[in-house]
């Protein structure tokens, strides 16, 4: 890391606490919902406004360019919901949440801060994960998820489970678990209170620490996000873990524009693949969820591949499908080409980027919780430390052949 008086200074407190507040609030709601009073989907959804209008007011600051993206974002919203007509708050929430947290990342110019809200919110999720796999009855006894999941209305009453208790539907595994079997069909939620969730976040740590050798506590950091993995047996979260490493290793010498076109490549070869297929059931396996997704995809009207479509099917096992209905194939191209275009500090903040990439490219086939505040609030703010950060150790020798092309992809 560079020196000087900045080095020096207190790490502070607020941008690491308003994280774990994130990552937290949920199982701190489901608590009060199961020992103190009943909650609802406004309680939720108030703790979120107020962890994004804070984060919005720690990140902003004299630059004029995030209010002009704010101003932006927030016009293309509005005619959307006046061209549908129909006012979605949720759609202004899910795509505000990585501008929030990205500029908070990105303002408080000390990559030390990322370390320290990855390490400690990994203590937090491997804790309470082995709280749960170890003592479930009384786990369950102070957070019944399904209760909560039904008090906040996400859960129907009538789509409760017998066969997985107070846990959520996917907290057990139907068939044989993939990772360690001898630990059983039990996938543990910890904080999350799901445990795609916690898969996915042990996928972020593992990203993190890949591509910060010199961080404090990175291989006990890297081990709390593979236990994550392990514990809720994402085979997903596995699999991203692989893929970032070759992206990793690929980043230096692949242009920018690949990273621009993937997510559309890939959504153009889903759609070819759900008008083609003549498949009709799934399994749920990658094939299977590639099968879904697909099928959605082409599901949608092509007022909704626009975002003008007022309808709001369950669209929440493709997050290709969810994008384009909630903000329509301009947006998503919009938001995407900020992402990849927005300039960093050293070459491997590019090779972070390209990790961050992958693993969107990819969950965006089986799920939309791309857009869940539990995990993304962390990634973002990764996302927009690691952009900031100009004290990267120089590149190797074959990401330094590629410099001029990385400079004038980040010129102007």
């Amino acid at each position: 890391m560079a020196g000087g008086p900045d080095t020096a200074r207190p790490l502070p407190t607020l941008p690491v606490a308003l994280l774990l507040g994130a990552l937290t609030f949920n199982m701190a709601l489901c608590f009060i919902n199961t020992n103190v009073m009943g909650i609802n989907d406004t309680m939720v959804m108030g703790c979120e406004v107020v962890l994004v209008a804070t984060a919005l007011y720690l990140g902003l600051g004299r630059n004029a360019a995030p209010y002009l993206l704010l101003a932006v974002f927030f016009s293309y919203a509005a005619l959307l919901m006046a061209m549908r007509p129909l006012i979605d708050p949720k759609a202004v929430r899910d795509f505000l949440i990585p501008i929030a947290f990205y500029l908070l990342g990105r303002s408080c110019n000390d990559i030390r801060l990322a370390d320290r809200a990855a390490f400690l919110s990994g203590l937090v999720v491997v804790a309470f994960g082995l709280f749960e796999f170890l003592a479930l009855d009384a786990y369950v006894s102070y957070f019944n998820i399904i209760k909560y999941y039904v008090a906040r209305g996400t859960v129907a009453p009538s789509e409760v489970s017998s066969q997985t208790g107070a846990l959520f539907a996917s907290g057990l595994r139907p068939d044989a678990r993939t990772l360690l079997p001898f630990l059983g069909p039990h996938r543990a939620s910890s904080v999350f209170l799901e445990p795609i969730s916690t898969g996915n976040f042990g996928a972020i740590l593992y990203i993190w620490t890949l591509n910060r050798p010199e961080m404090a506590r990175r291989w006990l950091t890297m081990a709390a996000g593979l236990t994550a993995v392990v514990l809720s047996d994402s085979r997903f979260g596995a699999n991203v873990c692989i893929a970032a490493t070759a992206a990793y290793l690929a980043a230096p010498i692949t242009p920018r524009f690949v990273w621009l076109a993937a997510p559309f490549v890939m959504l153009t070869g889903l759609a070819v693949y759900g008008f083609t297929s003549a498949e009709v059931s799934w399994q749920n396996n990658f094939a299977g969820r590639l099968l879904w997704t697909a099928k959605l995809v082409t599901s949608l009207s092509p007022e909704a591949v626009w975002g003008l479509s007022p309808e709001k099917p369950f669209l929440s096992d493709s997050g290709y499908a969810y994008s384009l209905n909630q903000i329509g194939l301009l947006g998503a191209i919009g938001f995407w080409s900020l992402f990849i275009f927005a300039p960093e500090s050293s070459p491997r903040a590019w090779r972070f980027k390209v990790c961050v990439a992958t693993y969107i490219c990819l969950l965006m086939i089986v799920s939309d919780s791309v857009y869940s505040i539990k995990t993304a609030a962390l990634l973002w703010f990764m996302t927009g430390s690691s952009d900031a950060d100009a004290g990267a150790e120089p590149a190797p020798a074959a990401t330094a052949a590629a410099a001029p092309a990385y400079s004038a992809a980040t010129a102007g």
